[in-house]
């Protein structure tokens, strides 16, 4: 699966929203004064290039099977209490036109559990975000019916000066509630804390750990059902000044951006298996690149198709870090996260393959903030990895075989693979390699490189082959880099690198 194109949708998006206007098979019901061109295709606005009509604002983004995901088309769309409502397209994307207020935006879908933003704010001429996740059905038997949040505690908009603000979120549900989630400045894979099988938890805002100026807590809450509600809840963080200096800027920026067309967590998963198989000692959560450091997949979401991680070195003075973002290399950057730690993980559902994105990280303390310079990536497609030869089922096999594969699509700069060779019957491979040790080939004879048992297979056997992992990855500087994940069958029936192994072979008997 190679991942959809969501940069470009999104600035389509964008533009036709900014018409205020509805058509064809969208059902959004267009404001009043607004003059509205020919009907668009379902899931979008028709445009006629002018602003929206005064008093109206767009609610735009994506619909995700999680944060950063897979797209889910045909979701309807409705903003209550305004009753306006429209669907999704083929990448998740939507947009609609609303009087200036706040709104609940909620997605339904016939066998997908329902979802919901709370509060989502439109502004008279303005475009506002908001994306959602949206997830299969646990149980159809079960209602399907989105959660609510609420919080005490702490006020929406809420200035806070300093100090721990202990606050209490309760999720009133249909189904049991399953999990709430806080994330606190920004929208990474993995939250700052979290409670399990409760509807009610406490929480502490640690805002000496937060920038001054505007923030938010992101609430997320899941019942049994996959029902999800979600609530990016605004604070203003006005502390005192203490330090006497601004930090130093971070140093040894780094960026990559990790492309796959299936489940991180089920390609981690998989990978554990074949490498228990091939008695391979890593941590199959960690993907070593070539020439590079490791990057835990792990830390995205669990059914990222892309995911853009950015780690840096500490700045000196600093008491946190902004992580900020543009498709353009001047800018202008919009600030995407602060964290107290020296890495990110952005999952945003507007990166898309092909499409340069630009980062920048700043230190920041109470005397002010110093940022890196810009530093781009440009994702790469998701590709497939095709067995071809010895075929499966094939007879009279030398002993010392040509293996030979085929992959598209060709984006990436170089390819990187890793094979195995096993007896049916065997518990250990005739011949692995590992660390990708294979670049650029489409075939390779048997014992070449990596770990050998036997200088030959053995005649009349049966064996299996795989391509058991395989990369895709581009260079563009040394600090930035992009990599894409070929997975689909597997050795042993464990899916990880090609799409149609394991391939049996029966050696010859002469």
């Amino acid at each position: 699966m190679v991942l959809h194109w969501r940069a470009a949708v999104f600035a389509v998006v964008t533009m036709v929203a900014a018409s205020g206007c509805g058509g064809g098979a969208t059902g959004v019901q267009p404001p009043a004064a607004a003059v509205c061109g020919g009907a668009g295709a379902a899931g979008t606005l028709a445009s006629t290039g002018s602003g929206p009509s005064p008093g109206f604002g767009t609610v735009s983004g994506f619909v995700t099977n999680t944060r950063g995901g897979p797209p889910v088309s045909g979701a309807q769309i409705a903003a209550s209490p305004s009753g306006l409502a429209t669907t999704t397209d083929s990448q998740g994307g939507y947009a609609l036109p609303l009087a200036s207020g706040t709104y609940d935006i909620m997605a339904s879908k016939l066998g997908m559990a329902a979802s919901k933003q709370q509060s989502i704010v439109a502004t008279s001429g303005q475009t506002t975000t908001s994306n959602l996740i949206m997830r299969e059905v646990f149980d159809p038997t079960k209602p399907v019916a989105v959660p609510t949040i609420s919080v005490t505690g702490l006020a929406e908009g809420q200035e806070v000066t300093g100090g721990d603000i202990l606050f209490t979120v309760d999720v009133t549900a249909s189904n049991p509630v399953r999990l709430i989630e806080i994330r606190t400045g920004h929208m990474d894979a993995l939250p700052d804390d979290f409670r399990e099988d409760s509807s009610s938890g406490n929480f502490a805002l640690r805002s000496g750990a937060l920038a001054n100026g505007p923030a938010f807590i992101d609430i997320i809450a899941y019942d049994l059902n996959n029902n999800v509600a979600e609530w990016v809840f605004d604070i203003l963080v006005n502390q005192s000044t203490t330090a006497s200096y601004p930090p130093n800027a971070p140093t040894g920026l780094t960026i990559t951006a990790v492309t796959t067309g299936q489940s991180l967590g089920l390609f981690t998963s998989k990978r554990s298996g074949v490498f228990s198989t091939l008695q391979i000692k890593r941590d199959p959560g960690l993907l070593s690149l070539p020439g590079r450091r490791s990057i835990n997949l792990m830390a995205a979401p669990s059914n990222a198709t892309l995911f853009i991680e950015t780690a840096w070195n500490p700045g000196f003075g600093a008491a946190l870090y902004k992580v900020y973002r543009s498709f353009n290399p001047v800018g202008p950057f919009t600030q995407i996260a602060e964290v107290t730690s020296t890495v990110y993980d952005d999952a945003d559902p507007t990166l898309s393959p092909g499409v340069t994105v630009n980062y920048q990280v700043s230190a920041v303390n109470t005397a002010g903030e110093t940022r890196t310079s810009a530093l781009g990536v440009t994702p790469l497609s998701a590709f497939n990895v095709l067995l071809s030869s010895p075929g499966d089922n094939a007879v009279g096999v030398s002993t010392i075989p040509t293996f030979a594969w085929s992959f598209s699509p060709a984006g990436a700069a170089q390819h990187c693979y890793d094979i195995s060779v096993q007896g049916v019957t065997d518990t250990a491979a005739s011949w692995t390699t590992s660390d990708f040790l294979i670049l650029n080939q489409n075939s390779v004879t048997y014992g070449t490189g990596g770990t050998l048992l036997a200088p030959a297979l053995q005649k009349a056997k049966a064996y299996q082959w795989d391509i058991y992992q395989a990369l895709g990855i581009t260079v563009y500087s040394p600090n930035s880099v992009a990599v894409s994940l070929a997975n689909g069958g597997g050795l042993l029936g464990t899916p990880t690198g090609s799409l149609n192994g394991p391939f049996t072979f029966t050696t010859t008997a002469e």
